[in-house]
């Protein structure tokens, strides 16, 4: 099967999937913990949002996007890690894969966007091959698309003219204790998130990613990885006062 072929029997496949209700709505959604940096508590549709640093927080959005009854396509990402993925909460039945995107992969991002709610692109073109820069005059074309069939692009990486950027980054991690001395396991770790949006002021939050068996779990919950606020760190800027003249 050609390329294209491939790529649009995987856009068929999954664009008659979304749940009505999700279909309906007008922002996909976000891990509840950080809803409160989102101008709209969530990601709006047709959009562009990029996101740079830790993959936890897309896959966080993946795994609550696809919980809700939407569906993704992931263009360009062979290294990302779809059981971590699951293990926080993602419908796989809901994701299609386009590892190797070929030569064009924008050209590939566009055509999932018609019919998909979240395609997430990221830096690969295959084997030791990366994407560079985006051309303005692509970047444009593919928000038109995104704004047309009111679908939402995720990318991994710098994008000009995003309409929200994500920035991340891994603070710290926690281990299990173990028994014996240097041995032991991940438990979870923190990570910063900062969200600008155009027409809004910056947005800052500290997060846990929460693991099964640490303790934050309890009985006849599903046990997940999760993303939690860390002591109520999510900082919303302030509306400035009005000075009002005498």
């Amino acid at each position: 099967m050609a390329r294209s072929e491939e790529v649009e029997a995987l856009r068929r496949r999954l664009a008659g999937m979304s749940g009505d209700a999700v279909a309906e709505t007008s922002v996909l959604p976000v891990p509840e913990a950080m809803a409160p940096l989102f101008p709209r508590r969530g990601l709006s549709r047709g959009t562009v949002v990029a996101s740079t640093g830790a993959i936890t927080v897309p896959m966080a959005v993946i795994a609550e996007v696809t919980r809700a009854g939407a569906t993704v396509a992931l263009v360009g990402l062979p290294r990302l890690n779809l059981a971590a993925a699951m293990d926080m909460g993602a419908d796989l039945s809901r994701v299609a894969v386009v590892t190797e995107p070929g030569v064009d992969p924008l050209e590939v991002a566009g055509v999932l966007l018609d019919g998909i709610d979240l395609v997430v692109l990221g830096p690969d073109l295959g084997p030791g091959r990366k994407r560079g820069p985006v051309p303005p005059s692509r970047a444009r074309v593919l928000a038109g698309r995104a704004r047309k069939q009111s679908s939402t692009l995720l990318v991994l990486g710098d994008w000009p003219g995003a309409s929200v950027r994500i920035e991340s980054e891994v603070t710290e991690y926690r281990h299990v204790p173990a028994r014996r001395s240097g041995f032991g396991r991940i438990g979870g770790f923190g990570v910063d998130v900062r969200v600008t949006a155009s027409g809004a002021r910056p947005s800052s939050g500290g997060f846990d990613l929460v693991a099964p068996g640490m303790g934050e779990t309890t009985p006849g919950e599903n046990p997940v990885l999760q993303l939690v606020a860390a002591h109520g760190s999510v900082q919303r800027p302030s509306r400035p006062a009005l000075a009002v003249a005498n």
